[in-house]
């Protein structure tokens, strides 16, 4: 059962009007929510989102904003973007790896962020399973949202495109 509705891959040429581009904060290789490990996401319980299977547990701000929670160990963090959109971001490591002593740089504490900021990095084997998500969580108050790329890279590719104007 999908709760949410789900954002479907669309190559970035051929989405009409894009209006916002929600930057990526993973590098990897870019699956719709419904092939997440976590049926907490995969089946849009929380919001509608896309996953990145990564090779390096490193989360990178995707917009300008607030950061209004964080949680999981660090893995987890709730932003207020300026242009109204409410995101979670998550990264799924083992939880062996979810240790102070394997966090290189966080997020944790601070307040106001800009697109690029890292969020979380963590010194993790890269053979391990590592994924990243990001669920717009006021979703439903948006037009068609599509991933326009297979593969991201963090801070510089767009992960999530909005397509219509609508009231946040």
């Amino acid at each position: 059962m999908i709760f949410s509705k789900p954002i479907n891959y669309a190559p970035i040429t051929q989405i009409a009007n894009p209006l916002l581009h929600i930057a990526s904060p993973f590098t990897g290789k870019v699956f719709p929510l419904t092939n997440h490990p976590l049926s907490l996401f995969s089946t849009g319980m929380i919001g509608s989102g896309v996953c990145v299977k990564m090779n390096q547990a490193l989360m990178m701000s995707p917009c300008n904003g607030k950061i209004i929670k964080v949680g999981q160990q660090g893995c987890e963090f709730v932003i207020r973007a300026e242009s109204g959109l409410h995101l979670l971001l998550h990264l799924s490591i083992p939880n062996e790896y979810r240790k102070m002593e394997n966090l290189i740089k966080h997020s944790v504490g601070q307040k106001h962020i800009i697109t690029g900021d890292i969020l979380c990095y963590f010194d993790i084997p890269q053979d391990l399973p590592i994924t990243g998500t990001l669920i717009i969580l006021n979703a439903d108050k948006l037009g068609p949202c599509y991933y326009p790329l297979n593969q991201v890279n963090a801070g510089k590719d767009p992960l999530i495109t909005l397509s219509r104007a609508s009231k946040l």
